[in-house]
């Protein structure tokens, strides 16, 4: 996988590109995000590339999650606004392990 995952996770987020941000995920990974219940909304389970696509595609297309500023903090961190169906939260998506190919194989996105 070329170039740093993080930057392509955020790009892919930012310009609500569900394939390429699935495309960064390995096929059996896990992926939570604590940011929804920030704005009463329950928090988001995944697991598989399939259903990390499945997902943002539906949140995309509803307009259910909009990123904005991200920040590259380390090659495993950034931080961003993002509305998760109200106003916007400042949140961090943490890399916490990859699979031997660099894909994201458990991500956790939590409030900042």
């Amino acid at each position: 996988m070329c170039g740093k995952v993080i930057e392509k996770v955020m790009k892919a987020l930012t310009e609500k590109d569900y394939e390429t941000l699935a495309s960064c995920f390995s096929e059996n990974c896990v992926y939570f995000d604590y940011c929804p219940s920030m704005n009463g909304n329950p928090n988001s389970y995944i697991y598989g590339s399939a259903c990390v696509s499945m997902y943002f595609r539906r949140m995309f297309v509803t307009g259910e999650l909009e990123v904005a500023e991200p920040m590259i903090e380390s090659e495993n961190s950034a931080s961003y606004f993002g509305a998760y169906s109200g106003p916007y939260v400042y949140a961090r998506l943490s890399i916490e392990e990859r699979d031997s190919s660099n894909r994201i194989k458990r991500a956790v996105a939590h409030p900042a």
